[in-house]
């Protein structure tokens, strides 16, 4: 692999929460995997950083679901990220000015956890350490300016001339994807007319491992736990509420998410910086081109309500790698390879995108009837124990 022009198994294109573990995990199964990756080495911990820094390294993060977690074990790589991880351990999904409510608890599952929350900077930088334990060939700094198809491999050309082949390339680049635009592919767009607020919360008592799904008028707003006294915060709202939210202080914004919450988990202490992000469903027209497949958000990025995303992009990898698995020491780039991949991941990703979709609109809005309808719903689903328990099931990722 130390020629520039050799021939790889696989080149995969970005190393965020998608990319790094499936290049180590392929490395692992034998086959010869580039990994490219357009940053420089992520550093871990918050040492040198300022206040305001710390916190907002801290407000980006992903809930993993038990299955996502379950496979992070089995591949040898959970270990690296237990120590940051937050367990769930009830989640109580609610409706403001209702009745309703739906509470999912691990113990009434058989299970430790539902899931756990951890911060995207912390999974990146404790799995890259494990990638000079690999054979994985990690180049850093290499940028992705072109890409050519072959019949039987794919050019990867970097900025400075540098060129990377493989039989099998992989976009794990993000929203914005370099490999999905150089392969022809489109994508459509479904605008939810909201923003997300994304923040810290630190509060006075302990959240005690539960997680919260509000539904408001202007969207559902997400409280999840992490190591100590405190909370992530995905506050959904309006688009024209983007501005005046922006110009609230840290008080006034901590005085209206107690507000919009309430007091469930008590008096909240203090909020950090704020992130203020459109929301919208961007999807890819086709998920492989000639010897290329797309994942992640490369693919597809949801609507943040329910932390459906990244646990579907991630049940995506495994499919892939039973496929890759079955196949033996074959060509990974095979058409045939490649749709049974999109063949057997389909249902799956359907429904998905129609739950996220039906949670993103069914429980928004001011009209009263809706709302005791979504209310009733609420607390009919938390009544019935085995609706209830498939629901858990589907948020866990426990299903085939």
């Amino acid at each position: 692999m130390t020629e520039q022009h050799a021939m790889a198994d696989i080149v995969i294109v970005g190393a965020g929460l998608v990319g790094l573990p499936l290049a180590q995990v392929l490395a692992a199964q034998g086959r010869q995997v580039v990994l490219l990756d357009a940053q420089g080495p992520v550093l871990s911990g918050d040492e040198g950083e300022s206040e305001d820094a710390a916190w907002q390294l801290r407000q980006r993060c992903t809930a993993v679901s038990l299955g996502t977690q379950r496979w992070f074990a089995r591949h040898g790589l959970w270990s690296a990220l237990a120590e940051d991880a937050a367990a769930i351990r009830q989640v109580v999904v609610s409706h403001k000015g209702y009745f309703g409510t739906t509470r999912l608890r691990a113990a009434e599952m058989g299970v430790d956890a539902l899931g756990h929350v951890l911060n995207n900077q912390h999974l990146v930088s404790a799995l890259q350490p494990l990638l000079a334990q690999s054979t994985v060939d990690h180049r850093t700094s290499s940028s992705v300016v072109a890409v050519r198809h072959h019949e039987d491999s794919v050019d990867v050309l970097l900025e400075g001339g540098d060129r990377v082949r493989g039989r099998l390339l992989i976009a794990a680049d993000g929203v914005g994807s370099v490999v999905r635009e150089s392969a022809g592919i489109g994508t459509r767009q479904v605008d939810y007319q909201q923003a997300a607020v994304l923040s810290m919360l630190q509060l006075e008592d302990a959240h005690d491992d539960v997680a919260h799904e509000r539904f408001t008028d202007s969207g559902p707003l997400a409280l999840l736990p992490r190591k100590g006294p405190y909370m992530n915060v995905v506050d959904c709202i309006e688009t024209e509420q983007q501005e005046p939210i922006r110009a609230l202080d840290d008080a006034a914004y901590l005085a209206r998410l107690q507000s919009r919450f309430g007091f469930r988990l008590g008096r909240f202490a203090a909020v950090g910086p704020r992130l203020v992000l459109p929301l919208v469903r961007i999807e890819a027209t086709a998920q492989t081109a000639s010897r290329t497949l797309l994942l992640g958000n490369a693919v597809r990025l949801l609507h943040p309500v329910g932390g459906q995303g990244y646990n579907l992009a991630m049940r995506d990898v495994e499919s892939l790698l039973q496929l890759l698995a079955q196949q033996g020491d074959g060509d990974p780039g095979d058409p045939d390879l490649l749709s049974a991949f999109v063949a057997a991941r389909r249902a799956d990703q359907q429904h998905v995108v129609r739950f996220t979709d039906t949670l993103a609109r069914g429980f928004r809005g001011k009209a009263s009837l809706p709302g005791h309808v979504r209310s009733a719903a609420l607390l009919g689903l938390d009544m019935v124990s085995p609706l209830r328990r498939r629901f858990a099931a589907r948020t866990m990722g426990l299903f085939s």
